[in-house]
């Protein structure tokens, strides 16, 4: 038991899982077994099998609120919501100091939507085990999802204390805030290529503070990042680092510049086209407006099997020679495309493209982006292109909470689901809007 649970704890999840099915053969009604069976089993996202060994450890202790905290993960992690805070609020009626409970909880009343309650928890969470530095981090998350961001910005620094999130390797100073005029600062991304095409804006704050401003990105954004005429110079990942005095994570620009928040999300397209390109989007004579689709996240993303939708289900939308479809989708999920036999209704330009200018490119032949939470919704947006974008019950902080527009991007409208899981009627809202959309173009 304790090499099993030694393997569990160093990430050896396999080892740890082939170790707790031998025990069980031998101890098949040992309750911490199947618990721990269960959180193995979660993690590499087998969830129904977890969510049975949790009901299993749980019946041969059902007064334990860990176990009852544990089957309420499971179940979050399966879009279980409901099930799953009914199990968070058992575990802390059963042991009212439990600061992880709370914390579980707060997280799932946060996925449905119930923010204040979820605040609610998440603090007693953090009065309970003042060290919890991620309690402190989804209090941040909480308040930005509820549109309050200069709170929500301020408290999202303490992710910086996390062990998940190293300080970068560079021996100049970390901005404070302080003047900029003559000096030269670094921005560099800290998480993925969404941020980088959100807050790369607030570049144009230190420009204006006398800054001069280098921007260190993914090479994938590198060309697109040239068009930007409040950047100095651009950097991708793995090219030698021009000299600079300090430098800052894209991330923490909202916290730092201390400026009107309304007033910098408000701010116009700042995101284009190269000037030349290879893309070149074809037409058809009934066709009344040209629609760029993209429908699945990278494999292996947090959310992945939230926010992607089957492109079966968004093939309702097609068969109109009134629209016609691009599909930008990338990876291997271009593979849909053959694999449903929707060659003719959706033309593949997503193998064409190679970096974010390229993408560009094509968007701004389109009338309309179609699309999943990815980062090609905010490179659309940011190039002020109108964007529709069908979000999943539970979504990223960044798009807020029961909103159907977004303050970071005036063109973007937002199409949520009401229920976890259930697409239909989310893509019948779209294609209710594309009829009212066609009768506006000429």
């Amino acid at each position: 038991m304790r090499l099993a649970a030694a393997a569990h704890r160093s990430g050896r999840l396999e080892e740890a899982i082939t170790s707790y099915m031998r025990l069980l053969a031998v101890r098949p009604y040992h309750a911490e077994l199947h618990n721990n069976l269960g959180v193995a089993l979660r993690i590499i996202g087998k969830l129904d099998a977890a969510v049975a060994h949790h009901r299993t450890s749980l019946a041969l202790d059902p007064d334990n609120a860990a176990l009852h905290s544990n089957l309420g993960n499971a179940l979050r992690a399966a879009n279980r919501h409901d099930e799953a805070v009914r199990h968070h609020f058992r575990a802390v009626s059963l042991k009212p100091d439990y600061a992880e409970g709370f914390f579980n909880l707060g997280l799932c009343l946060r996925d449905l939507g119930r923010v204040e309650e979820a605040l609610g928890c998440l603090s007693r969470s953090l009065q309970l085990a003042p060290q919890n530095t991620r309690a402190r981090v989804e209090i941040a998350i909480a308040h930005l999802m509820r549109g309050d961001l200069a709170a929500g910005f301020a408290e999202y620094e303490w992710r910086k204390q996390l062990p998940d999130v190293p300080p970068p390797e560079f021996k100049q100073p970390a901005w404070d805030g302080g003047p900029l005029a003559g000096r030269r600062i670094l921005l560099y991304p800290e998480q993925g290529l969404s941020d980088v095409l959100l807050f790369v804006r607030y570049a144009r704050e230190l420009k204006r503070r006398g800054a001069t401003v280098l921007v260190l990105c993914q090479a994938l954004l590198r060309d697109l990042l040239l068009s930007v005429d409040y950047i100095d110079r651009v950097v991708a990942e793995g090219e030698p680092l021009p000299d600079f005095d300090l430098h800052v994570s894209l991330l923490s620009l909202p916290y730092l510049c201390g400026v009107d928040l309304p007033a910098a999300t408000a701010v116009e397209p700042y995101l284009k086209p190269p000037s030349e390109s290879r893309i070149r989007l074809g037409k058809l004579p009934r066709a009344r407006l040209r629609i760029g689709l993209y429908w699945a996240a990278m494999p292996g993303q947090q959310l992945d099997r939230q926010r992607s939708i089957p492109l079966a289900d968004l093939l309702a939308l097609a068969g109109d020679p009134e629209l016609l479809f691009f599909s930008l989708q990338g990876g291997a999920h271009q593979k849909d495309i053959q694999n449903l036999g929707a060659n003719g209704l959706l033309h593949d330009v997503g193998r064409g493209i190679y970096d974010f200018a390229e993408a560009a490119t094509a968007l701004s032949q389109l009338d309309l982006l179609l699309t999943i939470d990815a980062p090609i919704t905010h490179l659309a947006a940011g190039m002020g292109m109108p964007t529709w974008l069908l979000l999943p019950m539970t979504c990223d902080w960044r798009w807020m909470h029961a909103r159907n527009t977004s303050p970071w991007y005036p063109s973007v409208r937002i199409f949520r689901q009401a229920t976890p899981g259930s697409w239909g009627p989310v893509i019948e809202r779209v294609r209710t809007e594309l009829e009212i959309m066609k009768t506006t173009v000429g």
